[in-house]
């Protein structure tokens, strides 16, 4: 099967280990201040473990699967997992849960941002440029084929994300998490990953599918000159 594997799959699956790593570092946000609390949820929670794929290539994971579909299915599996957890987390804390879980969805992001501005370097004027780039590059968002993400720029400063439909509802729903939490949590990884290249980034929520709006729409922005 792995002779039939080509780039955009690599791309995928490149995007589902991001997000199936974003477990750990929700896990390990929690466990430093409640640790043995964190190790009981995370264990009701997800009963199997959270998926990990660090250090596991495609090749070695597909076996003679169907591609499209096993890729459909281990995005599945890792969004219901996450929004398992972060239920179970916002039900164990209420106190705090929602604060905790900003911190690591944003950190995470940040994580991820730093490590593609190793790789490609912001140039004067280009910050927009990549953080598209970066976004476009390691933001799951269903399958090359769902295509329901958009950019525009609005002005030089600004760049407007746009998400025709919402992927990650069904398996919000699934899970039994809260809409409005993840959308915001994942606001707050976008975010994350915009300030590791430019700590003046803003993010503005303009739309949300979760609020009955047609569509998802975002902006980030440089202050202007």
């Amino acid at each position: 099967m792995s002779l039939f594997l080509g780039p955009i799959h690599y791309m995928m699956f490149g995007k589902i280990k991001i997000a199936a790593d974003r477990s750990r570092m929700i896990i390990d946000t929690f466990s430093a201040k409640h640790p043995a609390e964190t190790a009981e949820t995370v264990k009701a929670a997800l009963p199997e473990g959270f998926i990990t794929l660090e250090g596991v290539t495609l090749d070695q994971l597909i076996g003679d699967n169907p591609i499209h579909q096993f890729l459909q299915g281990l995005i599945d599996r890792i969004e219901v997992n996450e929004a398992a957890l972060v239920t179970a987390l916002l039900y164990r804390f209420p106190d705090d849960a929602e604060a905790l879980l900003a911190k690591a969805f944003y950190n995470h992001g940040f994580h991820v941002g730093k490590q593609e501005l190793a790789n490609s370097p912001a140039a004067g004027g280009q910050e927009l440029a990549l953080f598209q780039n970066i976004i476009g590059k390691n933001y799951l968002e269903g399958m090359p084929c769902d295509s329901v993400s958009s950019y525009r720029r609005t002005n030089p400063e600004m760049l407007e994300v746009t998400h025709s439909e919402c992927l990650h509802g069904p398996k919000w729903e699934a899970a039994g998490a809260p809409a409005h939490v993840m959308c915001r949590l994942l606001d707050q990884w976008v975010l994350g990953c915009a300030q590791a290249i430019n700590p003046k980034f803003t993010l503005t929520r303009n739309a949300s599918i979760v609020d009955s709006a047609q569509e998802c729409r975002c902006s980030v922005a440089l202050p202007a000159n």
